[in-house]
């Protein structure tokens, strides 16, 4: 044998030295936080991850230092290091809401709730007793009623008169997609029997031809809202200050939130400015009908001001005002106001244009290949003329905007994908990542061009169970064949799409949540949330998927659909440390007891902004 050359003994030591981690690591170079302990799980793209959990992790400033053992790690800990032994608890990347609503929540769950009403005098109970402890309230507002809870004529304006027929009294259904309204807030909204259907609305009328009370979708609805003092940004703001602490609790470090009207963008830009958002934000900027193309003026300049790659040319641009109106409920104070903002660079980004294409099942909105079941005469309802969206989609797509659309039927999804595809053969194909959002129903022939197109699948596993709403809505609506075949998810991934989870908060069905353990609990197992719930079969088992691939769509394909999957979504080196620790690692423990575990701590870019049962040491060097 031959003698080992000098340079190949140099290369022996250095290599024995690295192993044995007895690099040096200067002062500089001292971490912040150290986690020891624990099983990290780095969710890094083209490994193993699943299997090969490191221990420890180390963070500097906004950014993750090193992953790997504990005994590596230990070299990183300086006398100023805030140090942490988990026990073994499981680290994740924080978790990707890609679809919810924070800002509307102020909307949708202000004033009375009804969503554990089961019958109409329920109702009217809990609107009369909201109305005596009210008395100086001149609008009565509510949310989260169902439809099932009435007969076939459905919800009626009298229903309400009875109890309060002296105010307007504006009530949103559970999923958003109708408002439900008295006589007196008809004739504030000025809503008779000859008035027309706006453009991306229905008014429901009775037998007699006369306004129901029952208005579908935000074009209709803003007939009457537009008519009464919108909620004020400090409202908006109260109420998104009550939901981003527990998201930070859930583990979410950053959410899409799926439809902004200017007073959240100013909500979210006041949050901002004064450091108290807990919670990355992109927010997505909602194109209305009416407006079209005509609107993305407006829409570019909230871009600017608040995208993560801003222009140079910040706030200066004289758009016309009037555009401002394309939300008929805002000021144009308000909106005045978004044009003086400065660009915050931070937690607050506006990359999005959302819109709304048709409306949702159990409403009759939601847009089929066939007729509903129980309505043979229909089959639902397109928000946009299909030439105004085509058109409105190639040109935000040849503006660079990235799009969300909210597609609840075979129907509107095919429609998306004509679009889609047309703005690309016109434009060009670029890297957009474009969105789908829902897809509570999809024809198998669309799947491979979701996959052609490049098209994010946004959806919302925290729906994929048996419920009541199956039972009273799916069933007689679509019929068995249909209704047995909604959300589709192991497929879709089967394919090679890339699937993003969020929960679409605050609607939901029996079980409002945003709780990414929820989702990824539904999305493995197909079975009901509600610990009480009759129904004990999985929804469409053969649609379940393994904990890793749920777990990946609730972080790093999240980052992706964001265009941050080189800064966030995974535990590497280099990227924002955007870290979450649970009490529990969810590869050991029974699938149907996901959810049953906690998150202990949540850091934001380094910053730790959920802590609980979690010691902090600081050690003494």
């Amino acid at each position: 044998m031959s003698k080992p050359s000098p340079l190949h003994i140099i290369l022996l030591i250095l290599f024995a030295a690295i192993s044995c981690s007895t690099l040096p690591v200067y002062a500089d170079q001292y971490a912040d936080t150290v986690l020891l302990n624990g099983s990290v799980y780095t969710v890094e793209p083209g490994t193993n991850w699943s299997e090969n959990p490191r221990e420890a992790v180390a963070i500097k400033g906004d950014t993750i230092l090193s992953v790997n053992s504990s005994s590596d790690i230990t070299k990183y800990i300086g006398p100023k290091t805030n140090v942490h032994d988990l026990a073994g608890m499981m680290v994740l990347p924080g978790f990707i809401d890609s679809h919810i609503h924070f800002g509307a929540s102020a909307e949708l769950t202000f004033g009375v709730n009804l969503s554990a009403c089961h019958s109409v005098s329920e109702v009217q109970q809990l609107l009369s007793n909201y109305y005596s402890e009210h008395p100086d309230i001149d609008v009565i507002r509510g949310f989260g009623w169902n439809y099932y809870i009435f007969n076939q004529t459905g919800p009626d304006k009298a229903f309400i008169d009875t109890v309060i027929p002296d105010k307007p009294v504006i009530l949103i259904s559970f999923d958003g997609h109708a408002t439900w309204v008295n006589s007196k807030a008809l004739e504030v909204g000025e809503i008779t029997a000859d008035t027309p259907d706006p453009e991306g609305g229905k008014i429901e009328h009775d037998a007699n031809g006369d306004s129901s009370g029952v208005l579908r979708e935000m074009a209709a609805s803003n007939l009457v809202t537009s008519k009464v003092p919108p909620l004020t940004p400090s409202d908006i703001e109260e109420k998104v200050m009550d939901v981003l602490p527990k998201a930070a609790a859930y583990g979410i470090t950053t959410a899409d939130d799926a439809a902004l009207t200017p007073g959240m963008i100013l909500a979210y830009s006041h949050l901002e400015s004064q450091g108290k958002l807990p919670v990355r934000i992109f927010g997505e900027m909602v194109a209305v009908p009416n407006f079209g193309t005509e609107q993305i003026a407006l829409m570019e300049l909230e871009q600017d001001i608040f995208s993560s790659y801003p222009s140079d040319n910040e706030t200066s641009q004289n758009n016309d005002i009037t555009l401002n109106t394309r939300l008929a409920n805002t000021s144009d104070h308000q909106l005045k106001s978004i044009q003086n903002l400065k660009d915050t660079k931070g937690l607050f980004r506006l990359e999005t244009g959302k819109l709304f294409l048709d409306g949702v099942v159990e409403g009759h909105t939601g847009y089929l290949l066939s007729p509903y079941t129980d309505q043979p005469e229909t089959k639902g309802m397109i928000n946009w003329n299909v030439s105004r969206f085509d058109e409105m989609i190639r040109t935000l797509d040849r503006e660079g905007f990235q799009v969300d659309i909210h597609s609840i039927g075979d129907g509107a999804v095919r429609l998306c994908l004509d679009a889609y595809e047309n703005a690309r053969d016109e434009n060009g194909k670029r890297d957009s990542r474009h969105k789908i959002s829902h897809i509570q129903l999809i024809n198998s022939s669309d799947i491979p061009r979701l996959k052609s197109l490049g098209i994010v699948a946004s959806l919302q596993p925290n729906w994929f169970y048996y419920d009541n709403n199956f039972r009273n809505v799916s069933l007689p609506y679509l019929g068995s064949d249909r209704a047995e075949h909604m959300y589709t998810l192991k497929t879709l991934l089967d394919n090679d799409i890339p699937v993003a989870f969020g929960s679409d908060w605050p609607v939901g069905t029996d079980y409002l949540t945003f709780n990414p353990l929820d989702g990824i609990r539904t999305a493995v197992t197909r079975l009901p949330l509600p610990p009480d719930s009759p129904y004990k079969k999985p929804y469409r088992p053969e649609e379940r998927i393994d904990l890793q691939h749920a777990i990946e769509s609730y972080t790093y394909t999240g980052a992706y659909t964001d265009f941050m999957e080189n800064s966030i979504g995974s535990i590497e080196p280099g990227k924002l440390a955007d870290i979450i620790v649970i009490d529990k690692d969810l590869f050991t423990i029974q699938p149907e007891d996901i959810n049953k575990a906690h998150v202990v701590a949540t850091y934001l870019e380094g910053k730790q902004v959920y802590s609980d049962l979690l010691v902090t040491n600081t050690t003494e060097n």
